[in-house]
């Protein structure tokens, strides 16, 4: 048996990943130069930083064993160290000590009615892990009950601009009137872990997955791209087309597993599968754009690392990159008012620009020069999902059915962190080829 996966951001090397576990012949189609997606990293001055991804929760077991079989590389202490602005007072948030007086600090910024309301949900995802993904039996019939509300109107407003805001806006790049109650299981979880990052950066586990292919089990083709999915006549096998170098060519395989974001997949299917090219678009994304910046002197102090800013910002986040990393500075730009202001024609010096006017007044940026930036925009860069989301999946599956084979996994499935891409990757893969035995 041979397999084709297309897409080679984390969902298409965790799909690969499995498959090549169990003995089966992979080859990974990305249509960039080099996978990765949107975990990439690229060279700042002489040192590796990643865009996404970065921050490995402590019970993301699925891409730890990854990561232990890629070389088993170094994590270092990242936590949670942030801050915000209420009623003009700058309120500090950390898991670094303290924990009780953080504990009454949440509690007061979500209000008796956020308690009341996210309390059993964390609750469950405290006792069973399993729960805070997209489609979990918990969250499934929160989605079922609630779904018909966004996040704005199920919360009161001091808990939806204090807390909930600055957590979908970070993954979803979404407003909480973006964002649904059966969907937010995957996004509170996030914010019920501790986190590491690695010290080398995703580049060293790329790195890892470039020495694992060859002529065996595992191929990688970087620069091609799959331009359509279909069911071959004459063998019944999977046949995909695909561009490299301009030059068109197809392949036949046994099985195909699609780890493209959902819009892009559409895409793809556009004109064999049109019924399920139309129902991947109700599956929202969101613009992110964001700038790694190495200055002179420090920016940050070390009791506090980052700020949150509010809808009428459109800088969604600034932090430090590393718990060490106080000179290196991450600017996130998202949500609604970002979406007007910065775009795929936007020059990255006016974006980090505009973030340095705009995160100056609290951390020392004016007359520390800035030695060197990498900088992204991505058009499609946050998933958002849908209301009553596991409906419209149970939908596409059976659209996709259409094609005999193929399954499609992807940050749609069970969520954005790169934990939930390796879940919804290992369901696809048992899907597609049969749980083992």
């Amino acid at each position: 048996m041979r397999v084709a996966v297309i897409g080679g951001g984390i969902s298409g090397i965790a799909s690969a990943y499995y498959l090549k576990q169990r003995n089966i012949a992979v080859d990974l189609y990305e249509s960039a130069e080099h996978i990765g997606g949107r975990i990439g990293s690229e060279l700042l001055l002489e040192r590796w930083v990643d865009f996404g991804g970065k921050n490995i929760g402590s019970h993301y077991r699925l891409f730890r064993e990854f990561a232990r079989v890629c070389g088993n590389p170094e994590f270092e202490y990242f936590g949670i160290n942030t801050s915000q602005l209420v009623n003009g007072r700058v309120i500090g948030i950390s898991k670094e000590g303290a924990r009780r007086f953080n504990m009454l600090r949440m509690m007061s910024l979500c209000g008796v009615d956020g308690v009341c309301k996210l309390y059993p949900h964390a609750r469950t995802i405290l006792k069973d892990r399993r729960q805070g993904v997209l489609g979990s039996e918990y969250f499934t019939r929160i989605a079922d009950r609630y779904d018909h509300l966004t996040l704005a109107d199920y919360l009161k407003k001091r808990c939806v601009n204090h807390v909930v805001r600055p957590i979908t806006i970070r993954m979803n790049g979404a407003e909480p009137d973006e964002c649904y109650p059966g969907n937010f299981g995957s996004n509170l979880a996030l914010a019920l872990d501790s986190y590491e990052q690695l010290r080398k950066g995703m580049h060293s586990l790329l790195d890892a997955v470039r020495f694992m292919s060859g002529p065996g089990l595992l191929r990688i083709s970087e620069g091609h791209q799959v331009t359509s999915i279909s069911n071959d006549s004459a063998t019944g096998l999977v046949r995909i087309g695909y561009v490299y170098k301009g030059q068109a060519d197809t392949a036949v395989y046994d099985r195909v597993i699609s780890a493209l974001p959902a819009l892009r997949l559409a895409s793809v299917l556009e004109e064999n599968q049109p019924e399920a090219a139309s129902l991947l678009r109700q599956i929202r994304y969101f613009p992110v754009a964001v700038a790694i910046v190495k200055y002179q002197n420090e920016v940050f102090r070390k009791n506090r690392r980052a700020m949150v800013f509010d809808q009428s910002f459109p800088l969604s986040n600034v932090g430090a990159y590393g718990i060490n990393d106080l000179d290196l500075v991450r600017y996130t730009f998202s949500g609604r008012v970002s979406r007007s202001l910065v775009s795929e024609n936007s020059r990255a010096e006016e974006v980090i620009g505009l973030g340095e006017q705009i995160a100056s007044p609290y951390f020392s940026l004016e007359k520390n020069p800035r030695e060197a930036f990498v900088y992204r925009y991505l058009a499609e860069g946050l998933c958002a999902y849908s209301s009553r989301h596991h409906m419209l999946l149970e939908k596409i599956d059976r659209a996709l059915g259409n094609i005999k084979d193929f399954a499609a996994t992807g940050d749609y499935r069970r969520g954005a962190s790169i934990e939930a891409c390796f879940r919804a990757a290992l369901e696809c893969v048992d899907k597609v080829i049969g749980v083992p035995p």
